[in-house]
């Protein structure tokens, strides 16, 4: 499902009955135009775990948010998810 959230998208995944949110947002300052800031969630509600990063383009933002969700793995218990299927489907829809 994807649906709008303020000035960006949200897009929720699910994979092996894991929940993942994809939030993806361009920067609203104007003196930072063509950035984009990508979250991710693990769970919904107040004990979901949250990575973002910055990037360049969308898909900066997602590679330096897999890469930071695969290194925090184990110190905050997230769950494990496919990032290159994750990246295949955000591009296939567009996302990214």
């Amino acid at each position: 499902m994807q649906y709008r959230s303020g000035a960006g998208k949200v897009f929720e995944l699910e994979s092996a009955g894991k929940m993942l949110d994809v939030h993806v947002t361009p920067r609203q300052e104007t003196d930072h135009n063509g950035e984009w800031r990508v979250t991710a969630q693990d769970r919904r509600g107040g004990d979901a775990t949250v990575i973002a990063e910055w990037g360049a383009t969308r898909g900066e933002a997602l590679e330096k948010v897999s890469r930071a969700w695969v290194e925090q793995m184990n110190e905050r218990n997230l769950s494990a998810f496919d990032w290159v299927a994750v990246t295949k489907t955000l591009q296939a829809i567009r996302a990214i």
